[in-house]
């Protein structure tokens, strides 16, 4: 299965961070996604944005790449995540 650029941006960012846990707010906010919308719907493109990356932290968990607090609605990123963020540095 091929990663798409939103699961490996929020791999990324997560692994920055290691060791820190992020909200999705956070998230939204260092996760840039492209979204095309007018002026006008800027808090629309706000809440497609986060519905993206909510998707994508859903997957990320179900894999166990990262761990998702429902009840916080914070995500650190595992070992797992990491190692597949930086496969190549871990292996070469």
């Amino acid at each position: 299965m091929e990663t798409s650029p939103v699961i490996l941006k929020v791999l990324q960012t997560l692994a920055d961070r290691y060791g820190k846990s992020c909200s999705l707010e956070e998230l939204t906010s260092l996760v840039h996604l492209k979204v095309h919308s007018s002026i006008t719907d800027r808090l629309y493109a706000a809440k497609q944005r986060q519905s993206y990356l909510l998707d994508a932290l859903l997957y990320l968990d179900d894999q166990g790449f990262i761990f998702l607090n429902s009840d916080t609605d914070r995500s650190v990123i595992t070992i797992k995540g990491l190692m597949k963020v930086n496969n190549k540095l871990l292996w070469n």
